[in-house]
């Protein structure tokens, strides 16, 4: 081969040099250049996206010491301690289920009877709010029953 003519020896020219592979930047695995388009830095999406989430978190932590509000010491301890409860009211008490069936009114208002009898026959102060519900009851069933209660009492004898 002749020097002069440069047959047969390695160019110096990096025209002729063409990329064949490289490494992930991440893992360091093998990427196989093809060719063609744009040369791969990391052989994969989730790559690309943990490299990213890195260097954003290296940025963050940089401007947090920057303005103090961070510290770059090891953490010496982790103390977990069980959320304060706030003081508030009582729970309220669930609210009674109101009777559906006809032997459910009977037996409450039997209750009531009984109350009347009791306790609340001497709160004199709040019968008159008894006796408004009560007539507002009545009422009710009167429009509610064909001829009216009158008509059922008269049914009864």
């Amino acid at each position: 081969m002749d020097a002069s003519t440069g047959a047969g020896e390695l160019s110096e020219d990096p025209a002729d040099e063409r990329l064949v592979s490289r490494t992930c930047a991440w893992c360091g695995d093998l990427i196989v250049y093809s060719g063609r388009g744009r040369r791969r830095t990391y052989c994969s999406k989730a790559h690309r996206n943990r490299a990213w989430e890195v260097r954003t978190a290296e940025k963050r932590l940089g401007r947090d010491l920057a303005a103090g509000t961070a510290s770059a010491a090891p953490v010496r301890e982790v103390v977990s301690r069980p959320p304060v409860a706030a003081k508030t009211a009582p729970p309220a008490p669930a609210a009674a289920a109101v009777p559906t069936r006809v032997a459910d009114w009977v037996k409450l208002l039997g209750v009531l009877e009984e109350q009347i009898h009791g306790d609340l026959g001497r709160k004199y102060w709040d019968h008159g709010k008894l006796n408004t519900a009560l007539i507002g009851a009545m009422r009710a069933l009167d429009e509610a029953t064909p001829g009216g209660l009158e008509a059922l009492a008269n049914r009864r004898r």
